[in-house]
């Protein structure tokens, strides 16, 4: 016949802080939970909601850090009202401040809904770099966004400008 033993077991499950308070957090856990949060800040992002146009709310993610030898992306979502639409010709353009610590590389990304207008389910992608020169540090990036928004049912068609204004940590 067999018998069971009941196991105690612990009342609940210990933590990095249990075993940092116990000091046997090894170096190892405390070199991969560091690695863990500075992993996380790299792919961070900054989101910005801009109203400027009564029309078509715009919404900025850019990257918090962008490290010297890569490429950030910039993403545009465009919202507009019901009833209007963005063009995708003429296109949309984004024009860096000549004063600015960063350059666009290649061409905007951005998809086409059924009309041929700008699919606003997806965002516009502009990838961005620092310039050659460009010092470790937080930098401002100034641009406008210029985009075509217009009217389905008047027939109308305005081109904005929408500023933009973000702050970009560079790193090594």
């Amino acid at each position: 016949m067999f018998t069971t033993k009941k196991i105690s077991t612990l009342s609940k499950r210990p933590s990095c802080l249990d075993f940092a308070r116990h000091g046997t957090l090894t170096m190892v856990g405390l070199v991969l939970l560091i690695s863990f949060f500075s992993f996380t800040s790299l792919i961070a992002s900054d989101k910005k909601t801009l109203t400027a146009n009564n029309h078509v709310k715009v919404e900025i993610h850019s990257p918090a850090h962008i490290p010297l030898t890569k490429n950030g992306i910039l993403k545009f979502f465009l919202t507009p009202n019901d009833g209007i639409h963005i063009n995708t010709e003429p296109m949309f353009e984004l024009t860096l401040d000549k004063s600015s610590n960063f350059e666009l590389a290649g061409n905007p990304r951005f998809s086409k809904n059924e009309k041929g207008y700008l699919d606003f389910t997806k965002p516009i992608e502009y990838t961005v770099k620092a310039k050659n020169g460009v010092q470790p540090g937080k930098h401002s990036l100034k641009a406008t966004l210029y985009y075509f928004y217009c009217s389905d049912q008047e027939g109308w068609c305005n081109r904005f400008s929408q500023p933009v204004d973000l702050t970009i940590t560079v790193t090594r």
